[in-house]
C-alpha cells in the first residue's frame, strides 16, 4: 500500500477524537443559529485553508490508564507537512516534503524513507472528509454555541448508532496516514468497546475541527488544537528534511493495495489463481469481510487474501502469494497434501504456510479457535500439491 492510501482502509469511520472538557460556559444557540441540518450541509461544503500550523494536545484513557502528549503541527493542502511529538520526554518527527515522508527518531539518531503516493489526500482534506463521514454515519443531537482557545466554535454531538462499537483499535489520522492506538494490553486480546459519546467542536470561520472527543466502555481520546493559525506564513524549511542528519537511515517501500467484491476478480486482476476455503472448512460464524490484492514493489511480489471475520472479532485468513513472503514466520514442519509446511504459533493465533509449485499459500486463525482450526482449512484448499 502506498502512503496515504486508507488500508490502511476501512469500511468503518475513522474514530480519532476527543473527551468533553469545555462544557462550562456554553449556552445553546438562540433560534437564529444554525440548526442540525444547517451544519451538516457547511460542513459538507467547507474547503480546507491552504496552510494549519498549531500544539495539539492529546489525551486517552484506556482502562484507567492516561496517556498525554504533544504535537506541533505544520501542515499544507498540497500534502506538504512536518509534526513532531512530545510524549515522556522522548520526541519524534514525521516531514513529508510531498515526495518521501521521512520519520526520525532523534534518541536513536534513526530516520525511515516512504514514498509519498502522489494520489494520496493531504492530512487537511483528510479531516475534512473525515468530518463529512461523521455526518454520514451519525445523528447530530446537539448544537451549541463556544470557545475553544479563543476561538468561537460550534459544539456538535453526534449520536453513535447502539450497537456502534470500538473494535480492534481506535484510528488517529495524523497526516494522511491512520496511526492506529491499539485498546488491549500485554496482557491479552484487545477489546471490542462501545461508544457512547462522540463530540466535536467546529471554529465558526473555518469549520476546522479544533477539538474532537469520543467516551464509552472504559475509554476517552480527546484532542484538541491550540494557537491554531489558519492564514499562512509557513516557511517552505518546514517541509525539508536531511538524511544526512542521521546516523541511520532506511528505506521502506509499503504495498500497493486493491480490493474486490470477488474471489474471482480478484483472480482476474493476478498472474496466478487464487485458492479459497470450503464453507464446511471454516467455523461457524465467519463470514467473507475483505479480498484483497497486495503487490510489494520492492520484492517482485503480489499475493491475495482473503479475510473472514465472525461477530466476536475472531478471525482467518487465506493467503495465496507468487513468491515465498519475506517476514515469514517459520515453525514446525507439517504435511499439507503431498507437500510440507511449516505451522508456528505467534502472539495473534496459529500461522500454516506451504508452498505449491510457483505458488505460495498460508492459512492465519486467531487464538479464539482451536489449534486445528488452520490445518483444517489448509486441508480444504484446491492447491494441486
Amino acid at each position: 500500500m502506498s502512503v496515504g492510501d486508507s488500508d490502511y482502509r476501512s469500511a468503518l469511520p475513522v474514530l480519532a477524537l476527543v473527551l468533553v472538557l469545555l462544557t462550562a460556559g456554553c449556552a445553546a444557540l438562540p433560534s437564529s443559529g444554525p440548526t442540525p441540518e444547517d451544519l451538516e450541509r457547511e460542513v459538507a461544503a467547507a474547503d480546507p485553508p491552504d496552510e494549519v500550523s498549531a500544539t495539539v494536545d492529546v489525551r486517552r484513557t484506556i482502562g484507567g490508564e492516561t496517556t498525554r502528549y504533544t504535537e506541533d503541527v505544520w501542515l499544507r493542502a498540497d500534502g506538504r507537512s512536518r509534526i513532531e511529538t512530545s510524549a515522556d520526554g522522548t520526541e519524534t518527527v514525521v516531514v513529508d516534503d510531498g515526495d518521501d515522508r521521512w520519520h526520525y527518531d532523534p534518541a536513536a539518531d534513526w530516520s525511515t524513507r516512504l514514498e509519498t503516493d502522489p494520489n494520496a489526500t493531504s492530512y487537511l482534506e483528510g479531516i475534512y472528509a473525515q468530518h463529512e463521514r461523521y455526518l454520514e454515519a451519525y445523528e447530530i443531537t446537539g448544537v451549541e454555541e463556544a470557545t475553544v482557545d479563543g476561538r468561537d466554535t460550534y459544539r456538535v454531538t453526534f449520536d453513535p448508532p447502539t450497537n456502534e462499537t470500538i473494535e480492534r483499535s481506535i484510528s488517529v489520522l495524523i497526516e494522511d496516514t491512520e496511526y492506529v492506538l491499539p485498546l488491549g494490553t500485554s496482557e491479552g486480546e484487545p477489546a471490542r468497546r462501545s461508544a457512547d459519546r462522540i463530540e466535536v467542536w467546529y471554529d465558526r470561520e473555518t469549520l476546522f475541527p479544533v477539538k474532537h472527543a469520543i467516551s464509552g466502555d472504559g475509554v476517552t481520546l480527546e484532542r484538541t488544537y491550540r494557537n491554531l493559525e489558519t492564514d499562512g506564513g509557513i516557511d517552505d524549511d518546514r517541509f525539508a528534511f536531511d538524511p544526512q542528519s542521521a546516523t541511520r537511515n532506511e528505506t521502506i517501500t509499503l504495498p500497493s493495495i486493491d480490493s474486490y467484491e470477488t474471489v474471482d476478480a480478484a483472480e482476474n486482476a493476478v498472474p496466478f489463481g487464487v485458492v479459497e476455503p470450503s464453507a464446511d472448512a471454516l467455523p461457524d460464524g465467519l463470514e467473507l469481510e475483505s479480498i484483497d490484492a497486495y503487490e510489494f514493489h520492492d520484492e517482485n511480489r503480489t499475493q491475495v487474501s482473503l479475510q473472514y471475520r465472525t461477530s466476536n472479532d475472531e478471525t482467518v485468513s487465506v493467503t495465496t502469494s507468487d513468491g515465498p513472503r519475506r517476514f515469514a514466520v517459520g515453525g514446525d514442519a507439517v504435511a499439507i497434501g503431498r507437500t510440507t509446511g511449516t505451522i508456528a504459533e505467534t502472539n495473534q493465533g496459529t500461522e500454516l504456510q506451504w508452498s505449491c509449485g510457483e505458488r505460495y499459500h498460508s492459512v492465519f486463525a486467531s487464538h479464539a479457535f482451536n489449534d486445528g482450526t488452520a490445518f483444517r482449512v489448509a486441508q480444504s484448499l484446491e492447491t494441486s500439491c
